[in-house]
């Protein structure tokens, strides 16, 4: 068998494959995490994963299908027989095979849905049936699950905007991959769009005359782009040519705006614009000061300025982009603003003053002056999880404060329970600290909010084999007050 590093992603290679009624494996790599998908005639048939949390025993233990105790009794067992752990469960009994094909076909689902969100990797294909006796088995469409991810994944619709590209992107349909597939595993959006996508139309126009609402029709673009049915047929080459490298000066004016920005004033726009402008200017600035633009590279000491002025920048396009939000807000705009002595009186303004304070100062590296208005912050409003998540993070910096900065990130999952940047950072605490389990159970509740988080998949593998930590455990410190 010949085996081909793959050019396309994994969800377009498993689509083609498919579309064709292929047999064969394809391995999906990035680092350390190595996960294989097997297709049999064109279904999903199997998946697995090296990672201890992504296995077969570990899934029965989380759906509950089997204690700790039996899991390791099983797995006990196949190793001293040499047996798989699926055939050892069925000489015994339990779990039943319903059970284990349910597991497997939760671990296909998870599996594909988090690999789908790496941003890079390897894909290998190796053509040929597998040999997958003494596994459970399913029998599942590659394509019907892209599209179900698609329409969970990202779960704002602006973020899925921002994956399909600016709103003068022209998607177009990969004939092969189509004229194999047909349509018969695609509803009625799916095959407007693989009618009316020519490379010709822009988004915008595929929106105005689809069959069904806005965001389902932009969940099955990026779908399909997932799947490669679609290609992307290029922007303009004006706008492209415009692009610049960003300097420093730029992004100093650009980056630091004033708090009392208005919405309007964030997005470069008047009070009149229409909603074809509002979106432009959004991806105009989306394109240019995203903050994963700031995450490495010479510009990366402005990438807390970049995440502050994106998140205003988002708040300012989901605002005006919906008339009746937009027609709220202009009416408050209208209204009298409070008087200075008011708005000193009022404890939540001086702590978001406060707030705004110290990330201005953490942006400069002015350290020690930051945690001070940071903790001002959360003295005056205890319950905004960004002013404990931000000193939290901070704090984490420091080994000696490490009680500190545990005591704020895990004031930050109560407020927030989907909180991953605070998981993470205490995760990584506990790891620096040897408490191993602690640190993966943080770095399990990342991938329970997050599926695709890579760094949270690395940090499992990198930490072993752990086993669970008692959930009454889960939200107790470790350090401060233990």
């Amino acid at each position: 068998m010949k085996t081909a590093i793959g050019v396309k992603p994994v969800g377009a290679l498993l689509v083609a494959h498919a579309a064709a009624g292929g047999s064969g494996i394809l391995t999906a790599v990035r680092g350390r995490l190595r996960r294989v998908f097997v297709l049999d005639q064109g279904w999903l048939a199997h998946a697995a994963s090296n990672l201890l949390e992504e296995q077969l025993a570990e899934y029965l233990v989380h759906r509950q299908v089997l204690s700790p105790a039996a899991r390791t009794h099983l797995v006990e067992e196949a190793q001293r027989r040499n047996r798989k752990l699926f055939e050892v469960a069925l000489e015994e009994g339990a779990p039943s095979p319903e059970a284990f094909r349910s597991a497997e076909e939760a671990i296909v689902h998870d599996l594909l849905s988090s690999t789908l969100e790496w941003p890079e990797g390897e894909t290998h294909w190796q053509a040929g049936r597998a040999e997958l006796t003494g596994e459970p088995t399913v029998r599942l469409s590659p394509l019907a699950l892209i599209r179900a991810h698609a329409n969970r994944y990202p779960k704002a619709a602006d973020a899925v905007r921002a994956r399909i590209g600016p709103p003068d992107t022209k998607p177009m349909v990969a004939e092969e991959v189509a004229r194999l597939l047909g349509s018969a595993e695609l509803d009625a959006v799916g095959r407007y769009l693989l009618d009316a996508c020519d490379g010709k139309r822009s988004v915008g126009a595929l929106l105005a005359a689809s069959p069904d609402r806005e965001e389902p029709t932009l969940r099955a673009i990026y779908g399909l782009l997932l799947a490669g049915l679609l290609e992307r047929a290029g922007t303009r080459v004006a706008e492209q040519g415009r692009d610049l490298p960003l300097t420093r000066e730029e992004c100093q004016l650009r980056l630091s705006l004033p708090v009392e920005s208005d919405h309007y004033g964030v997005l470069g726009l008047d009070r009149k614009a229409l909603a074809p402008a509002i979106r432009e200017s959004y991806y105009r600035l989306a394109r240019r000061y995203h903050p994963d633009r700031f995450r490495a590279g010479p510009l990366a000491d402005f990438l807390g300025l970049a995440e502050a002025y994106f998140t205003k920048v988002t708040e300012a396009y989901n605002t005006l982009i919906r008339p009746e939000s937009r027609q709220e807000y202009d009416r408050q705009l209208a209204e009298p603003q409070m008087s200075a002595d008011t708005a000193k009186s009022d404890t939540q303004y001086l702590a978001r003053q406060n707030f705004v304070r110290g990330k201005s100062l953490l942006e400069r590296r002015h350290h020690a002056e930051a945690v001070r208005f940071l903790e001002n912050a959360t003295r005056l409003d205890g319950n905004v999880a960004e002013y404990h998540l931000e000193l939290g993070l901070l704090l984490a910096r420091n080994p000696r404060q490490r009680e500190e900065a545990e005591r704020h990130l895990l004031r930050t999952t109560e407020l927030e329970p989907a909180a991953t940047a605070a998981y993470m950072s205490l995760g990584q605490i506990y790891a620096r600290a040897g408490r191993t389990p602690h640190a993966a159970a943080m770095f399990r509740e990342v991938l329970r909010w997050d599926p695709g988080n890579v760094q949270a998949s690395a940090q499992l593998a990198e930490l072993g084999p752990v086993g669970d930590l008692d959930p009454a455990q889960r939200g107790r410190p470790v350090f401060y007050g233990g």
